[in-house]
């Protein structure tokens, strides 16, 4: 994960492509500033190889791998 990708995340929803392990590419539209996250939804950074955003189109949690290519 880029610190660029975790800088523009923090501030509110980036849309982005990712390659996940099994090789696919994802598009998602996320974020990890909590005025774009339902109340109830805190995310927790408690993962090494993983970071977790807030999936803002399917109202949920993802991890997206560390060494994850990122595509803007």
């Amino acid at each position: 994960m880029n610190k660029k990708l975790q800088t523009m995340l923090a501030e509110g929803p980036v849309t982005f492509t990712f390659t996940k392990k099994n090789g696919e590419q994802r598009k998602m539209t996320a974020t990890t500033n909590p005025n774009f996250i339902p109340e109830n939804k805190e995310i927790v950074q408690n993962h090494s190889t993983a970071f977790r955003v807030y999936d803002v189109e399917n109202k949920g949690y993802r991890a997206i791998s560390m060494d994850a290519e990122i595509m803007f």
